[in-house]
């Protein structure tokens, strides 16, 4: 069965305008509460780099007053460094004498003895002589083989080895030649100089 409306065609219009006005009305109403939301998003984003930003001011404000309190240390640690190369430059590299004679002593083996010790140190090089006995060939091999192993030597070598009597007994009469290497520096720098300075230039 059909629907046959008998409303006047002025009725049927004006019932259509008022519903294409009723859509129109609540697209413009979603369109808007869309604008509002995209709007609230923005001005939030916006409130919360603007408090990033002034925190970061705060921060960097704070790191730059360190800096400057710091710059005076900065100049002394320099002058401090300045001093230790100069003090090294003046005192070399000298060998640390206690040190090396007790590592020597302990080196000696069993059946060998020293008559007298030559040390000679200048600049940045020396060199060391000793001559003394021993009760054989053996013994003074053993001795070589053991001051070779001494980091403050090198080219350790015999320049002379015979076979002689001590007091009565069967002897080796030798002489022993070696390299004396530098030493230590006179004052230990701090090499952490060049760090800094680059962490005062990053600040900077």
């Amino acid at each position: 069965m059909e629907y046959v409306s008998l409303l006047p065609p002025e009725i049927k219009l004006k019932r259509l305008e008022k519903k294409r006005q009723g859509v129109l009305i609540r697209i413009f109403i979603v369109l808007f509460l869309v604008l509002l939301a995209i709007y609230a998003f923005l001005l939030i984003s916006t409130l919360l780099a603007r408090s990033d930003l002034e925190s970061l001011r705060s921060e960097r404000e704070l790191v730059e007053s360190q800096i400057e309190l710091l710059r005076e240390y900065e100049v002394l640690y320099n002058d401090m460094n300045q001093a230790e190369g100069r003090a090294n430059q003046a005192m070399g590299t000298v060998t640390h004498w206690h040190s090396f004679l007790d590592r020597f002593a302990l080196t000696l083996p069993p059946g060998v003895w020293l008559s007298d010790m030559t040390l000679n140190y200048a600049a940045d090089s020396g060199n060391m002589n000793m001559r003394g006995w021993g009760f054989s060939h053996r013994n003074v091999t053993d001795m070589l083989n053991r001051i070779e192993e001494l980091e403050t030597l090198e080219d350790v070598r015999i320049r002379t080895s015979s076979e002689t009597a001590y007091e009565g007994r069967d002897a080796v009469q030798f002489s022993v030649d070696a390299q004396l290497l530098p030493g230590s520096p006179f004052l230990e720098l701090d090499e952490v100089q060049t760090g800094n300075d680059q962490s005062a230039e990053e600040g900077s």
